[in-house]
């Protein structure tokens, strides 16, 4: 039954290769914005996840 729709919709086949388009051409932009990252900024994303925000509990008591 699927396969009877499937055949009823014309163009259907150029579906498969529009999505792969798309995602080649994400993966492709994605790959250039990350090994365009600069090294400085890659160590400061990389220490995120483990800073305390020390620095904004410093400002919040200065105020």
């Amino acid at each position: 039954m699927l396969r009877d729709v499937f055949h009823s919709l014309r163009g259907f086949e150029s579906y498969g290769l529009i999505s792969m388009i798309i995602f080649v051409v994400f993966f492709a932009l994605l790959l250039m914005h990350t090994l365009s990252i600069k090294g400085n900024d890659a160590d400061e994303f990389s220490r995120l996840p483990l800073d305390d925000c020390s620095k904004e509990s410093d400002e919040i008591q200065d105020i």
